[in-house]
Formats: C-alpha cells, sequence, structure tokens
C-alpha cells in the first residue's frame, strides 16, 4: 500500500476546459497549505491505479467539476460517499473495477476488494458553468472558490 497515513484530497479534471478543471485547481491550491496530515493527489481522471492510496488513507475527499444544474443552489455540495450497502450508488461492477476511467464508488470498491480497506469518503462537486478551451476558470466559479474552499479547510479539521 502507499505511504497515506492522514487524510487524502483527490482533485481531478481536464484543466484544458475551464471549470472542468475546477477539481485540480483546489487540489493545487489546499497543496499549498501543507497540512502535515492531509496529502494531496492531482489527476487528469480517475484510474485504479489510486487504489493503494485510497486504501491507506484514514479518509478521502474526492473534488471535481459537476453540471451547472446539478450542483446545487450554492454552486457547490458537499456530501459523504456511502457504501452500497449503506445506500450508496453501486460501483460499476467486476468489469469497471479495471477499467482506465473509474468512478469514485468503483475505486473505494477496488480499494476494498484488493486491499482490504474502504475509507470513509466524501465528495465535494462544483459547478461548472463553462467548459470551453481554456486553462482560465470562469469568473462564476472562481467566485465560489473563497466558498469551497474554506469547506475543505473545515473538512480538513473534522477529525
Amino acid at each position: 500500500m502507499a505511504a497515506v497515513s492522514g487524510d487524502l484530497l483527490i482533485g481531478w479534471g481536464n484543466g484544458l476546459r475551464q471549470d472542468d478543471g475546477v477539481g485540480r485547481a483546489i487540489a493545487a491550491e489546499v497543496e499549498r497549505w501543507e497540512l502535515p496530515s492531509l496529502a494531496v493527489i492531482e489527476r487528469t481522471q480517475l484510474t485504479p491505479e489510486l487504489a493503494p492510496q485510497l486504501a491507506a488513507a484514514r479518509r478521502v475527499l474526492f473534488v471535481d467539476a459537476e453540471a451547472e444544474a446539478a450542483a446545487g443552489p450554492g454552486g457547490w455540495r458537499l456530501e459523504p460517499l456511502l457504501p452500497p450497502e449503506s445506500g450508496g450508488a453501486d460501483a460499476a461492477g467486476p468489469a469497471g473495477l479495471f477499467s482506465h476511467h473509474a468512478s469514485t464508488g468503483t475505486l473505494l470498491q477496488l480499494a476494498e476488494t484488493l486491499y482490504g480497506r474502504r475509507p470513509p469518503a466524501w465528495q465535494l462537486l462544483v459547478a461548472a458553468h463553462g467548459c470551453g478551451f481554456s486553462t482560465r476558470l470562469t469568473l462564476a466559479t472562481r467566485a465560489v472558490l473563497p466558498e469551497v474552499l474554506a469547506a475543505v479547510r473545515r473538512w480538513c479539521g473534522d477529525a
């Protein structure tokens, strides 16, 4: 297993497509905080290679963009990812466990299957107002970043 002894934040998305890269932008900012109990991973997409780090983490926060209408009234939402037996979404099934693109549920299931541990996990989803070709987030998404980063800071403090 990977040497993650504390919490883990994974931010992902396409940094060349405006707000689709908000997860990576948040991960980059949080990494600058240099919190000793938090490991930060920035990726273009979720892949099975992340399973060892997930299994070694005390708990995990996944950060990504979401369609504007689904993100919630404030333009973002933070929610727990429940195991399938607790009413959470089912993973993609055995074939999805070894895909080169995985969902959060699939990765958590893979960590449990291969390493015997599924850490408590949350997802932070931020509204994507635009996904055109640009490395800059839209003004609307940049406007909610202070509030979103404050929520991440609170999550980091909740132990």
